[in-house]
């Protein structure tokens, strides 16, 4: 998609990972947990408005992030989102939760205390290992 942009809230909140398979990787500024956000790069505002193709390719990169967290940050679970209530870009949430992280057992959204930014060489480290293109 030659026009897509990201959502201003999306880049104000987030660091610039990569792409992969037509959608742009992003990592939630607060650190407190690793907070991935995939955007597929669509015109669709809702899972359901996705074609096959379209939606089993989120589908893959979801499930490889997913794969990518448990590993790299060593997550005991991985909590998946797809709201939208304040972003109608469509993006999918992809956090990694752990027993002891900040708001265990509760959900990110409204217990997540501000935490500590990552840092540009965290960020780095991770675009370097994350299954993601430059």
């Amino acid at each position: 998609m030659s026009d897509f942009s990201l959502h201003p809230q999306l880049e104000a909140d987030c660091h610039w990972v990569g792409r992969l398979e037509n959608c742009q990787i992003l990592l939630h500024h607060n650190a407190g947990v690793p907070w991935y956000i995939v955007v597929p790069e669509t015109e669709a505002g809702e899972l359901h408005e996705m074609g096959m193709t379209e939606r089993g390719d989120l589908d893959w990169v979801t499930d490889a992030m997913a794969r990518f967290i448990k590993h790299h940050h060593g997550s005991d679970r991985i909590n998946l989102g797809a709201i939208g209530n304040r972003v109608p870009q469509l993006h999918i949430h992809v956090i990694g939760r752990s027993e002891g992280d900040p708001c265990w057992p509760e959900a990110v959204w409204g217990h997540l205390p501000e935490g500590p930014a990552w840092s540009e060489t965290a960020v780095e480290a991770i675009r370097q290992q994350a299954p993601v293109e430059a």
